[in-house]
């Protein structure tokens, strides 16, 4: 196993986590941000939350939520700022935009000096996170089918 960069320097141990702000590298919180930020206003001025039938081809065909279904109508709840009604639409789609709102305005905030936040952590985490999102993904794609999305 070859150690993390700021392992060999020092930095987080096998299971850590840390956060750096450095020069030069690509805001990708602010940039994916504004995308979502585009995206929301399309769905909110188009009404795309409202549409009378599915576009979700999964569902389409099986008559089964996808894991994502939803994600849309969550999306549209939020630019109305319900957040109860995104969180039952979409609960993993909700929790996600909200983090991707904070990435973004971290982002924004270091934009003006050239730097963007980078996140680093041991592969034992990484394992641990990768398994975590996949059991909320999983957890999510339940409760949608429970609640008949």
């Amino acid at each position: 196993m070859t150690p993390l960069p700021s392992q060999a320097a020092g930095g987080p141990a096998p299971w850590g986590l840390r956060f750096k702000a450095p020069a030069g590298r690509l805001p990708l919180g602010a940039v994916f941000g504004t995308i979502a930020a585009l995206g929301a206003m399309a769905v909110g001025l188009l009404g795309l939350d409202r549409l009378p039938f599915a576009v979700c081809l999964f569902k389409g065909l099986t008559g089964l939520p996808c894991p994502t279904c939803g994600s849309t109508r969550a999306l549209g709840r939020l630019v109305h700022l319900d957040l109860v009604g995104a969180l039952a639409m979409n609960p993993l789609a909700t929790m996600s935009v909200a983090l991707l709102f904070l990435w973004a305005l971290a982002d924004f905030g270091l934009l003006t000096r050239g730097r963007a936040i980078e996140v680093e952590m041991g592969r034992p985490l990484g394992r641990v996170v990768r398994v975590l999102a996949v059991t909320a993904l999983l957890a999510n794609w339940l409760y949608l089918l429970g609640s008949g999305r």
